[in-house]
């Protein structure tokens, strides 16, 4: 006796407040089970769309002759899986009205600009892509990458980007509405001109090739800089202006002379609480003087420094370095 499909038969309503409680890739797979479900799925008002293609790969079942093939065809027929996944997911939906977030993660050449285009076309508001480079995928050659544009979006207010071409070796922000911005491994990236109001929040790691860094957005309140392992041939610039709601700045491998730095932007930093060092370019007297500072950390120095501390209100220090003589 075949169990009756008494889910298929109820309101639409009911069946998008049941569909509201699995996961994202749950729901797609019981969209699967009906015409029904699948019709009423793609009516679905979606808050979050999230692709994942390592997520994707585990849960497909694997044909017995897969291993038969090559790394290289292997590696092919995933992208084009996943490619045809997604494609096919976007071609099917509706406009999404209540889409407010929108999540990418793949490990190989992918066109993400359809995605993109999706998202911003129904006015996402927190967009994350990401792209994981594997050493598996560098036979099939070429980079994944992204409209420039997105940073002219009117409606997103959070971008995350990582691992992706940009398109450009300038980023200027002025007039964006973006409030959180993360950018980290995008290499092409040279230049970086910050001076939105709107920002609140800037991380940046990125490569060696990034040497020019000017921050004046006057209500940034976090500033997250990681120049990554890799030595860079130039020193860089890094210029703040006058941020007063600046409360917390982690500098890391940014290959600068740190006392120089400190003398020519701390004082601009008047409400700055949290500060962390680590592996830059150290001279053999650095003061930090800051009448707010709350916490402060001094990372993997491995030159003789005498560091003086001017920091009536700090509450917290953490320092690892191999010969250090502090006077607070």
């Amino acid at each position: 006796m075949v169990a009756a499909d008494r889910i298929s038969n109820l309101h639409e309503e009911i069946i998008h407040h049941i569909m509201s409680f699995p996961s994202f890739s749950e729901a797609i797979r019981m969209s699967v089970l009906s015409k029904r479900l699948n019709s009423v799925w793609h009516a679905f008002p979606l808050p979050v769309i999230e692709f994942d293609q390592e997520q994707f790969e585990e849960k497909r079942k694997r044909p017995l002759d897969e291993m038969l093939y090559s790394a290289s065809e292997r590696n092919i027929q995933k992208m084009s899986r996943f490619s045809g996944y997604t494609e096919d997911f976007l071609r099917r939906r509706g406009p999404d009205s209540f889409l407010r977030k929108f999540k990418l993660r793949n490990h190989c050449v992918f066109d993400v600009d359809r995605c993109v285009d999706y998202a911003l076309e129904n006015r996402v508001q927190e967009s994350d892509i990401r792209s994981d480079k594997e050493e598996n995928f560098s036979s099939l050659g070429g980079i994944v990458s992204i409209n420039p544009d997105v940073f002219a979006a009117k409606s997103i207010r959070v971008l995350k980007l990582s691992g992706l071409e940009l398109g450009i070796q300038k980023l200027i922000l002025t007039d964006s509405l973006i409030e959180e911005l993360s950018i980290n491994h995008c290499d092409s990236l040279e230049t970086v001109r910050v001076f939105s109001d709107k920002l609140l929040f800037f991380e940046s790691r990125c490569g060696p090739r990034l040497l020019d860094i000017e921050i004046g957005s006057p209500n940034l309140q976090s500033l997250t800089f990681d120049g990554g392992d890799e030595l860079t041939e130039e020193s860089r610039k890094i210029n703040l202006g006058v941020l007063e709601s600046l409360k917390s700045l982690s500098l890391r491998n940014a290959e600068i002379v740190i006392e120089l730095w400190i003398k020519e932007n701390l004082s601009k930093l008047i409400g700055l609480e949290n500060l962390s060092i680590e592996v830059c370019q150290y001279s053999s007297n650095v003061q930090i003087s800051h009448p707010r500072l709350k916490n402060f950390e001094f990372l993997n120095c491995t030159e003789e420094v005498d560091l003086e501390l001017v920091t009536p209100n700090l509450v917290s220090l953490v320092i690892l370095a191999y010969c250090l003589r502090v006077s607070v």
